[in-house]
């Protein structure tokens, strides 16, 4: 089950590798966002010189921007820059999309014969990540060539109330899979406290790490967070400034069908009111479970792990957005049980 972009033909998109064995193919991506000042460089600088033999290409919108380390330089021009370790930046001067496609035919003068691992794309400190993350879920050549295992927010913990008044910053925080709330050597304990307190409430679902110049195992940045499952959460709402979080579940299968209809017409209504959502559907005589992920108007469900022996089945959705109605989202996940 798929929703492509309004008004397009119908795209295959590929499933997760765990529901049939077959390896993951596509080329990992991580985004890395956060509001300005909040530490993205350090954190771009410790993967490059900290991940020995991953070949990475960073997508950046200006060099200026990212400070890559000058002892990693080896040589660059206008466009690209290559490092010592077998990486390469790549500035993003247009469409991001053409980009992509450029790397994966790897027609820099020194990769023709060497191959890209990872790609981190670093977003300005003032960008909205849900167009970019809508690119690499349903634009057409782009899902069948890379995957985004995680969308990393960076939060400066001393600075957090004055970031997350803006509302570019708390979209940043809410459709992250991972929160790095950094400079928490820079704050108090109750200050730090009140920061967690203001991103969990913005984002309950992602994990969040308290660190310090951006130390923190990279292991923990790098690894697959989109399907990981859910934590147990509250099915009421929470509010963080304007965003706000619905979860909604229920233990009884889904009509493939019904769902679909559901979630066609949460984006419908919805509209601009919501930001993300994503979660996990037991779908009826479906062994595997469906994993959603969607921004904004745009959602794709794909084939995730199979249900284990005994493991109790269940829905679980989390919608992020602004002014939504809990009753109105479980009463439509509620209409779309099999019969």
């Amino acid at each position: 089950m798929t929703r492509p972009t309004p008004g397009a033909a119908p795209q295959e998109v590929p499933t997760d590798s765990a529901a049939d064995g077959v390896p993951d193919s596509r080329t990992p991506v991580t985004l890395l966002t956060g509001w300005l000042g909040s530490g993205k460089t350090t954190l771009v600088n410790r993967i490059l010189s900290g991940t020995g033999g991953t070949r990475w290409a960073v997508l950046v919108n200006e060099f200026g921007e990212l400070g890559i380390d000058d002892r990693l330089i080896v040589r660059g021009d206008e466009d690209l820059v290559e490092l010592s370790n077998g990486c390469v930046c790549c500035t993003v001067r247009g469409d991001l999309v053409a980009t992509l496609h450029r790397l994966r035919r790897r027609r820099f003068p020194w990769l023709r014969r060497r191959r890209i691992d990872r790609v981190l794309v670093e977003t300005t400190g003032v960008a909205e990540p849900a167009p970019l993350l809508r690119t690499f879920l349903v634009e057409e050549g782009v899902a069948a060539a890379y995957r985004v295992d995680a969308v990393v927010c960076m939060v400066d913990a001393a600075h957090a109330d004055r970031a997350l008044a803006e509302p570019a910053a708390q979209e940043q925080v809410a459709l992250a899979d991972l929160l790095l709330l950094n400079k928490a050597d820079l704050v108090d304990a109750a200050a730090l406290a009140a920061s967690r307190e203001s991103v969990a409430a913005l984002n309950p679902l992602a994990e969040v790490h308290v660190v310090e110049q951006a130390q923190v195992p990279l292991e923990r940045v790098l690894r697959t967070h989109a399907a990981r499952p859910l934590p147990e959460l509250e099915a009421r709402p929470r509010r963080g400034h304007d965003v706000q979080s619905v979860v909604v579940r229920t233990a009884r299968p889904l009509d493939e069908l019904q769902a679909q209809l559901w979630l066609d017409a949460c984006v419908r209504t919805l509209g601009d009111r919501l930001l993300r959502c994503k979660g996990f559907l037991d779908l009826a005589g479906h062994p595997y479970r469906g994993v959603l992920q969607g921004v904004y108007e745009l959602y794709t469900v794909s084939a995730g792990a199979p249900w284990q022996h005994g493991e109790t089945r269940c829905s679980e959705v989390v919608f992020l957005g602004r002014d939504l109605d809990a009753d109105f989202l479980q009463r439509g996940l509620e209409a779309a049980i099999a019969t």
